[in-house]
């Protein structure tokens, strides 16, 4: 049976509702996040009856899904040695759909009514859709400079949504009531914390495994409070662990210049990601204030880096990715942006990007600069005319 346990002083706990970090350390007044700890090998691993993330159970905490067919997203070749895992194609079109399967199972197993998260967009959707795939209420508290797509899907999933605030106090409040799930990070920098959303994001690593058939030398994973970098190497680590693999991949967190919390800490050697007060780029799902303590750790455990693009750099993979058919949100082609600038590094190794979420619910972005062609008469029928 799996059990929670700190990642600093290595206290066990059995699974529950554990939303506050590890009691042993806030008792010595420490922050510290829980992680899921399994404690015996996996029997079926992948689980040939079973689809998506779930073909993973037997290392996910969950003992009764709550799914919309996430998981299982293409692996493409972008050039030799050079892959993505494109996460577009989940369900609501980001890799949060992994993590709200397993954090919505989870507020479903404790069963607790509601939910609630804060999001720039992609995780408020994917929350907002399995709670209500869950039929639980849901509360999103959105940031307040996502495009007005961000929140109008996320009220048509049937979410309470509210822009701006105190955001973390608000959730604080709202889970120390007692009824409620907070699908958010999983170091509790705010007061709160979810031990269960990374669970979701390692099977990705699983699946890289499954479709490469080994594990790649480094993996580019965008990084804001950095849960999914660390889920993926969580992942990654698992399968050494069981002796499924003898080596995993460096973790290579790729983030924008102004809001550089990972390759801030890098350079100077910091013990905790530093914060960037005001973050500020076009690359809005990772432009955090504060970094999470797990993703530095993955980053240093994993012999990784920090590596940061410029904005421009940013624009220009948006447009490179798309015309390679893969239209990604513009925090989302940051591994491409800086995959491409360390191209003579790569040599004989393999390297995997993660395309974290679609371009399509960053609308702006997408219409910038765009002009509707002439419409032809309704006679018009010259073809070489028009070539």
């Amino acid at each position: 049976m799996p059990e929670l346990r700190c990642r600093i002083c290595a206290a066990a706990y059995p699974i529950g509702p554990l939303f506050f970090g590890c009691p042993a350390c806030a008792a010595q007044g420490r922050k510290a996040a829980l992680e899921v700890h399994y404690t015996q090998p996996p029997a079926k691993f992948p689980d040939p009856t079973k689809t998506g993330i779930w073909q993973w159970l037997d290392l996910l905490p969950c003992t009764d899904g709550v799914s919309l067919g996430e998981g299982g997203t293409p692996l493409t070749l972008l050039r030799p040695g050079l892959y993505i895992k494109n996460e577009s194609c989940n369900p609501t079109w980001s890799y949060k759909d992994r993590a709200a399967a397993v954090s919505i199972s989870m507020a479903r197993q404790f069963k607790l009514p509601a939910t609630v998260a804060i999001s720039t967009g992609n995780l408020g959707n994917a929350v907002a859709a399995y709670s209500a795939a869950a039929e639980m209420r849901c509360t999103i508290f959105c940031n307040p400079d996502a495009p007005e797509l961000q929140p109008a899907l996320m009220q048509l999933y049937g979410a309470r949504v509210f822009r701006g605030g105190n955001a973390n106090a608000l959730v604080r409040q709202y889970v120390e009531r007692g009824t409620v799930f907070p699908a958010t990070i999983c170091c509790p920098l705010g007061g709160f914390a979810n031990p269960y959303a990374i669970e979701g994001f390692k099977t990705i690593a699983f699946e890289i495994w499954q479709q490469l058939g080994r594990v790649p030398d480094r993996v580019f994973a965008p990084a804001g409070s950095g849960d999914g970098l660390y889920g993926i190497w969580k992942g990654f680590r698992e399968l050494r662990d069981f002796g499924l693999t003898d080596t995993v991949p460096r973790m290579i967190a790729c983030q924008a210049e102004g809001a550089a919390c990972y390759a801030k800490a890098l350079a100077t050697n910091a013990s905790a990601p530093v914060p960037i007060r005001r973050p500020r780029t076009v690359a809005l799902s990772i432009a955090e204030e504060y970094g999470g303590y797990p993703a530095l750790t993955a980053i240093r455990d994993s012999d990784g880096d920090a590596v940061t693009t410029d904005e421009e750099q940013i624009l220009w993979a948006m447009g490179a990715l798309a015309a390679k058919g893969i239209a990604l949100e513009p925090a989302s082609v940051t591994p491409f942006a800086i995959a491409s600038a360390l191209d003579p590094q790569q040599q004989d190794e393999t390297w995997v990007l993660i395309g974290t979420g679609s371009l399509a619910k960053w609308p702006p972005l997408v219409t910038q600069g765009f002009a509707l062609p002439n419409a032809l008469p309704p006679d018009f029928d010259n073809l070489d005319q028009l070539m």
